[in-house]
């Protein structure tokens, strides 16, 4: 019910009390004016409280390009559930900024074309990954391998133990504050912060961030094992 009626939010009209006096709505209806266009629910707990709370995660924009609602906004938008919302029930609504995904991994390639079309060929990849990501779904590693072994010319994903930084698939998540947290591996999956991921911006908060371009080391593939690598 609340999922629905946040996808129906229409920016800066007024909600009126329908006909059949049952439910608040909309003098008219206007596409143009709703802004939400991602919700998810799920209900939290706190030690504190301890009744459970509806918590609703909220972003605008298309698939792949999605981005958080203004504080601004959120304000009305929270006003807006407040009116709607049953006696008693306890609802949270969050838009954050969209959790960075950072892939340092070292990639094998067969070099038979130039690195940086394999590069051109990897992000494109990892842009469609994050873009057919359902909202609020886990991240596993294991897709993003995925996405990027099926690249043509990747010949193996790999996380070595001895580099420096340190390599594997890392996430950096923003809280309700605005504020970046450090970023954090993930070990095998993980569930988003914000409800959805990106690649780092390289700016602001994300300048020490690398993007997938940056985050990933290319080696053409010789046919050596790691042993032969690290004494060559």
């Amino acid at each position: 019910y609340y999922a629905n009626a946040l996808l129906k939010y229409q920016k800066g009209d007024e909600l009126i009390v329908r006909e059949d006096g049952l439910a608040w709505g909309y003098a008219n209806e206007d596409t143009t004016k709703r802004i939400i266009t991602q919700v998810s629910y799920s209900e939290s707990t706190s030690d504190v409280n301890l009744d459970n709370k509806l918590l609703l995660k909220i972003a605008t924009g298309q698939k792949g390009d999605l981005s958080a609602i203004s504080p601004d906004d959120l304000v009305m938008i929270n006003a807006y559930i407040n009116q709607i919302k049953f006696a008693g029930t306890r609802i949270e609504v969050v838009s954050r900024k969209g959790d960075v995904l950072i892939p340092r991994l070292s990639v094998f390639y067969d070099g038979a074309v130039l690195e940086s079309e394999i590069y051109d060929a990897i992000e494109e990849s990892l842009n469609e990954y994050v873009m057919n990501i359902d909202f609020d779904a886990a991240v596993y590693v294991s897709k993003v391998f995925e996405a990027i072994r099926k690249v043509d010319h990747v010949t193996d994903v790999y996380v070595d133990p001895s580099a420096t930084p340190q390599q594997g698939v890392f996430m950096a998540c923003y809280d309700t504050d605005g504020k970046l947290d450090p970023m954090k591996q993930v070990l095998r999956m993980t569930h988003t912060s914000s409800g959805y991921v990106r690649q780092s911006t390289g700016k602001g908060d994300e300048s020490d961030l690398p993007n997938f371009r940056q985050a990933i080391k290319l080696i053409i593939d010789s046919g050596c094992d790691t042993d032969c690598l690290s004494t060559n």
